[in-house]
């Protein structure tokens, strides 16, 4: 089986997979008394029902696309970036300090204000790739403990230097329209930074195949040494990965203040993002294609989820639920996966007893 077919298999297995999940919360909604197809026609019409509920389900979409593609980013070079929620705090921190800061053109006011959530978002992982690179500290542990700081960091600035003006909320003013994305569709929460997001998505596809960095980070991640053998300096490789990656959760991060519906900065803006993109990358195995649909489909859990508590009378836990239960059939199919690769490479090799390829 050639890369492509088994690419489209494996993509085809988690897409199943969710499939899958969506199975037996069917069936967890039949089973506690719930009417599963008024769930079903709610979670529809709360995400595609009409062009506001298209348009905010695309919205969603968004951030869960840009992290996504930074856990592909890193996790081509092998690491394990779980730091997203923080790099998107910081992110969208940076870009609304700038925002607010600074009194400049449309273009410009909002080009800077995005460059500074990206900077923001990759200094961020940048601490934990420092402490990787020059103290071999563990980036999943650093990256989760920089979450936690990140979240006091943004409690703090919006209880003081970026909160608004009575201080009577715990927010940032408004941000100005100068800096905010342009409306993609009127009177609807969808704006411009949707077309950068699927950019966002060729550009990483083109890195990691079509270019001799994204080369080097992905024969990084398949074999350190043999890369260090070629002449790769893989750590210097693998922070780079993980600067890309947390300079996308920052995108993600300003996309989420400079073009979303709120128009300041609270503490909890980020809204669990961070971990979300991560279940869609792995529903997408890794693919920057793949991660499109995937992402539309917890996109349209998150932004149907209220409507389906509203309608069907059903928790909107059950979007949670879900997630974990793609988490889980994704990680077995995974393991099949592997396990029937495993027989296939025995089954071909000198002393396994069976027939070899002529002229072996």
């Amino acid at each position: 089986m050639n890369r492509v077919s088994s690419a489209l298999l494996a993509i085809a297995v988690s897409f199943g997979s969710a499939a899958l999940a969506l199975a037996v919360s069917y069936g967890i909604i039949a089973a506690t008394g719930g009417d599963p197809n008024e769930a079903a026609r709610a979670l529809w019409d709360g995400a595609f029902g009409s062009r506001a509920q298209v348009a905010g389900t695309l919205s969603e979409l968004i951030p869960l696309v840009l992290v996504a593609l930074g856990w592909i980013v890193a996790f081509s070079a092998r690491r394990i970036n779980i730091g997203f929620e923080g790099q998107i705090l910081v992110g969208g921190a940076c870009a609304t300090w700038v925002a607010l800061k600074l009194s400049l053109p449309h273009p410009l006011h909002l080009g800077l204000a995005t460059a500074a959530g990206v900077l923001g978002g990759a200094a961020w992982v940048g601490i934990a790739a420092w402490l990787w690179a020059k103290r071999s500290v563990n980036e999943i542990i650093s990256t989760l403990m920089l979450n936690f700081v990140a979240i006091q960091l943004i409690s703090w600035l919006v209880r003081g230097p970026l909160q608004e003006e009575t201080r009577g909320f715990p927010r940032s003013a408004a941000i100005p329209e100068s800096a905010r994305w342009p409306k993609l569709l009127v009177a609807t929460p969808l704006a411009w930074d949707l077309i950068l997001a699927l950019a966002m998505v060729v550009a990483m596809w083109f890195l990691l195949r079509r270019t001799s960095f994204g080369f080097a980070i992905r024969l990084t991640g398949a074999n350190e040494v043999a890369a260090r053998h070629a002449g790769i300096a893989t750590t210097a490789v693998t922070v780079g990965a993980l600067l890309i990656s947390g300079g996308l959760a920052g995108l993600a991060g300003a996309s989420l203040l400079l073009g979303g519906e709120s128009t300041s900065m609270t503490d909890n803006f980020s809204a669990g993002f961070g971990f979300t993109g991560i279940v869609v990358a792995l529903l997408a195995r890794g693919s920057p294609w793949g991660v499109v649909p995937a992402a539309l489909l917890f996109a349209a859990l998150r932004q149907g989820g209220g409507l389906v508590e509203a309608r069907a009378g059903i928790s909107s836990a059950l979007v949670l639920i879900t997630q974990g239960l793609v988490i889980v059939f994704v990680a077995g199919s995974q393991f099949l996966l592997d396990r029937q690769r495993a027989v296939r490479v025995d089954a071909t090799t000198p002393g396994s007893g069976a027939p070899l390829p002529s002229g072996i």
